[in-house]
């Protein structure tokens, strides 16, 4: 019978190794980077809120907003995760495999 692990297990496994760790860091700052880059804008402008209202909502600069939509500022998961609950919403981010889905605490 083979063993399984939950998503925890393996992430805590796969950070042992620092070459790893290291590319698992730079994917998840490049999905963030293309998540907000090409949805972010959209999800907002969907929302009816301008750019210096969602700033007010987190705290930024209406120009901190149009760098992070625009690419030229990185956006970590802990902010996207802040601006989605924000914009009253909630974010998911799941591991899709031929075999099935892993949905990962953001």
């Amino acid at each position: 019978m083979p063993s399984t692990k939950n998503f925890r297990e393996l992430r805590d496994e796969a950070r042992l190794d620092p070459e790893r760790a290291r590319r698992i860091d730079e994917a998840k700052l490049r999905a963030v980077s293309e998540i907000t880059t090409y949805a972010l804008g959209d999800l907002r402008h969907a929302l009816g809120v301008t750019q210096a209202e969602l700033a007010a909502m987190i705290g930024k600069s209406q120009s901190a907003i149009s760098q992070i939509e625009s690419g030229e500022i990185g956006l970590s998961l802990g902010l996207l995760k802040s601006i989605v609950g924000e914009l009253g919403g909630e974010l998911e981010i799941a591991a899709v495999f031929k075999d099935g889905r892993v949905l990962i605490d953001a």
